[in-house]
């Protein structure tokens, strides 16, 4: 009897346990692909979700719901005010082109009368009127004075809810593929920028190489200072990267939680490297620097590699994440090219 209690207990237990890692994945994916709230940033948000996974898997449920809550409550918020932003956009739109309509039939009515009245005088020569030529005529081009002019008030209008709709797009589309932390790119426009290197290449057999960045012993900078120190230096990081990485062409992303992925396009492995070295004494010679004074010594693991003829996109990316760990396995602060 007592092995069976014992059996059961242990298997209760499992169960709570499948539970708690169930939850915290789902946290962990929503974290994955949270957006910014007025309440908090996009990276404060994957934070706060990172944290939450965290409480789950160690049983502290009372605190998950009430912040679940309250940030499901500020996306949907946030949602519903694009929304109607959209469809007030819309609506203007809609409302322009109604009034344009309405006033183009009326206006079409009265040049048909008109046209009517000089067709009627043309009919009858010998009761040709001057006086009511003169006023058709100066009705018409009053009309068509009327149209041009509201025309071109019209468009003036269109243009400007045009153009603030292209801004809001533009700046949609460039918080959708930036990292919100860093301001560098994040991991979907690293993979389309990946693909479409590759197809480049294909084409034109221009050479490129890719440079994959970890911060070492970032989890103990975190733990023992905070992730809002944390926060600071991947954002020093990055600047250190894109610093050495200035050309227009070349491209860095912030791909994981302490990884950078820079793309070099028309480079060799061979100027690549020079550039990883760069990269790697730039951030080993500028400490992080707490408020207290406190100096953090920060280094970077680099795994590189040149794409090769007829290699697909996401081979070239597991060849150098390789090329990554091997130098994380050898003592980190490394640089691994092949």
């Amino acid at each position: 009897m007592n092995r069976l209690r014992a059996w059961l207990r242990r298997l209760c237990e499992c169960e709570a346990s499948l539970e708690q890692e169930l939850l915290a994945r789902v946290l962990e994916v929503l974290g994955k692909h949270a957006f910014e709230t007025h309440r908090r940033r996009r990276e404060e948000n994957r934070q706060l979700y990172l944290q939450l996974s965290h409480h789950a898997r160690a049983g502290k449920y009372a605190s998950i719901l009430p912040a679940l809550t309250q940030q499901r409550t500020d996306e949907q918020q946030l949602v519903e005010e694009h929304l109607n932003d959209l469809r007030d956009m819309a609506w203007h739109l809609l409302n322009a082109l109604a009034q344009i309509t309405q006033t183009e039939a009326q206006d079409d009515t009265t040049l048909r009368q008109r046209l009517q009245q000089l067709s009627q005088q043309a009919q009858r020569p010998d009761q040709l009127d001057v006086q009511t030529l003169r006023l058709a005529l100066r009705s018409m081009t009053e009309v068509i004075a009327r149209r041009e002019q509201r025309h071109q008030q019209t468009l003036r209008e269109l243009q400007g809810q045009i153009h603030h709709l292209m801004r809001e797009l533009e700046q949609a589309r460039r918080e959708s593929t930036t990292d919100a932390l860093t301001g560098v790119y994040n991991r979907r426009a690293f993979e389309t920028c990946l693909q479409s290197t590759v197809a480049v290449h294909r084409l034109f057999h221009y050479p490129a190489t890719m440079l994959l960045i970890d911060i070492d012993h970032f989890k103990q900078v975190n733990d023992t200072y905070g992730h809002a120190t944390g926060d600071a230096v991947l954002k020093a990081v990055a600047e250190q990267i894109v610093r050495v990485c200035k050309r227009r062409s070349d491209f860095v992303a912030r791909y994981g939680g302490e990884e950078f992925a820079v793309i070099l396009r028309e480079t060799t492995l061979r100027d690549a490297h020079k550039l990883a070295v760069q990269i790697a004494q730039q951030v080993q010679q500028h400490p992080f620097t707490l408020p207290t004074g406190e100096r953090i010594q920060i280094t970077v693991s680099i795994g590189i590699s040149e794409l090769r003829p007829d290699e697909e996109a996401e081979q070239w990316f597991r060849r150098t994440d390789a090329l990554l760990y091997q130098a994380k396995q050898a003592g980190r602060n490394r640089i691994e090219a092949a």
